[in-house]
């Protein structure tokens, strides 16, 4: 089963299998962060703003982004 990180839950973790933006720029800053298929995340929290973990660094995205970010729970 998968979802977008925009649906996972606060402390859910997950593994991101795809991601479906067609924007260059957010892509490869997407991939500067570690957050590339085969990474695990772990969902921080979801209101007011989307922060997650990949390792040790935490990210702040807004939904848009999330919903373009294809997970499978954990």
């Amino acid at each position: 089963m998968t979802m977008t990180l925009d649906c996972m839950r606060a402390g859910q973790w997950a593994e991101v299998i795809e991601l479906r933006s067609s924007d260059p720029a957010r892509l490869d800053r997407l991939s500067a962060y570690g957050l590339v298929p085969g990474s695990t995340v772990q969902m921080e929290q979801l209101d007011p703003a989307i922060i997650f973990r990949v390792g040790e660094t935490e990210i702040s995205i807004d939904r848009e982004v999330a919903s373009e970010i294809v997970v499978r729970p954990m």
